[in-house]
C-alpha cells in the first residue's frame, strides 16, 4: 500500500520536492490556494485550499480518510507549518505541536523564551505605538537599532535606523499577518552576522554578508557552546527531525540570537545546487524518514 501524505503549498519552489515524493511513490494529496498551482500535476489529488484554512484542511483530511499512519509535509512559507501542525494534531499524526510552531513564528514569544532560558539576545523591547518607540529609544545608549514586527519575515517590516535620523514615515503601523500586535525594538549587536543551520547532530554556517558557507568561525561557535544551546531548544520543542535555522551575531567571546526559521534554508539549497546535490531528496529524507543523509560537503 502506498504511503499517503498531505502536501501544503504547490508553487514553483515546491515542485522539486513534489518530484522527489512522486519518484518515491507517495500518494500525494496536494493543497494550494492557487487552483492552477504549478505543482498541481504532480499530485495524485489536488484541493484548492490555502494552508491557513484550518477547517478546510480538516475537511480535506476527512474526505481523503487521513489517519495517524499518514504524513503531512510542507516546503512552503513557515506560516504553512501552523496549518500542518493543526492538521496533524486533529489526525494524531506525529508532528511538532501548534504551540511550538506559534513560539517559532512570534518574535515576542521566542525572545521571552530565550531570556527565560539563558539564551542571549540583544537588549529588546516590545513596542505598541510611536510614543513607546520614542521613549525606548531615548532610554538607550545605542546609536543603531532594528525595529521588527512580531511576525516579520524579512523584508516585511524590518527596519534598521540611526537614533539621530529616524525614518518615522517609513514605519508601518497597521495590522496584518506580519504585524499583529507588537513591534520588537532591539539595539544593534556588534559582530559578524551568521546563519546556522542545524540538522540532526550536524550543522553548517553561512556568512550573511557574502552568502557563502564558512568554517572559520567554528572554533568560536563551539567554544561558546552555541550549537549545544540551540540543539537543546530544538529538542525541547520536539523538532529533532527538522532542519532549523538560526540567525546570530557572533562577537568576541559573545553572541546573540536574532531569529529562528523553519522553512527550507535558501543558502543551503544554493550550496547544494552548486555541488550537484539534490537538497529536496535529503530534506524529505530527514522530515519523513528521520534520517540525516545530507552529504558532508554541506557541513
Amino acid at each position: 500500500m502506498r504511503k499517503k501524505l498531505l502536501f501544503l503549498g504547490c508553487n514553483y519552489d515546491q515542485v522539486s520536492y513534489l518530484e522527489v515524493l512522486k519518484n518515491q511513490n507517495w500518494e500525494i494529496i496536494g493543497a494550494d490556494l492557487n487552483k492552477n498551482a504549478p505543482g498541481k500535476h504532480l499530485c495524485d489529488k489536488f484541493h484548492n485550499i490555502g494552508y491557513d484554512d484550518f477547517m478546510g484542511l480538516i475537511n480535506l483530511g476527512l474526505k481523503e480518510k487521513f489517519s495517524k499512519n499518514d504524513m503531512v509535509f510542507t516546503a512552503a512559507s513557515q506560516f504553512a507549518q501552523k496549518g500542518a501542525a493543526n492538521f496533524a494534531a486533529y489526525f494524531e499524526i506525529a508532528f511538532p505541536s501548534e504551540k511550538t510552531i506559534d513560539l517559532c513564528l512570534d518574535k515576542t514569544a521566542y525572545y521571552k523564551y530565550f531570556l527565560n532560558n539563558n539564551i542571549p539576545i540583544p537588549k529588546t523591547w516590545n513596542i505598541e505605538n510611536k510614543n513607546e518607540l520614542k521613549d525606548k529609544i531615548k532610554t538607550s545608549d545605542s546609536e543603531w537599532f532594528y525595529l521588527k514586527s512580531d511576525f516579520s519575515k524579512n523584508p516585511n517590516y524590518v527596519y534598521r535606523f540611526n537614533k539621530f535620523d529616524i525614518p518615522w514615515n517609513n514605519f508601518f503601523w497597521g495590522k496584518d499577518r506580519y504585524l499583529r500586535k507588537y513591534y520588537v525594538l532591539q539595539e544593534e549587536a556588534k559582530g559578524i552576522s551568521l546563519r546556522i543551520n542545524l540538522f540532526g547532530d550536524r550543522f553548517n554556517v553561512f556568512d550573511f554578508l557574502t552568502g557563502e558557507k564558512t568554517k572559520i568561525h567554528h572554533e568560536s561557535i563551539i567554544s561558546l557552546n552555541i550549537i549545544e544551546t540551540l540543539k537543546q531548544f530544538i529538542n525541547n520543542q520536539g523538532m529533532q527531525n527538522w532542519l532549523i535555522k538560526f540567525d546570530i551575531i557572533l562577537g568576541k567571546n559573545t553572541y546573540v540570537v536574532l531569529d529562528i526559521g523553519m522553512d527550507p534554508p535558501i543558502r543551503m539549497l544554493r550550496e547544494s545546487e552548486k555541488n550537484d546535490v539534490s537538497f529536496p531528496e535529503h530534506y524529505i529524507n530527514q522530515y519523513l524518514n528521520n534520517k540525516v543523509t545530507y552529504p558532508e560537503i554541506l557541513d
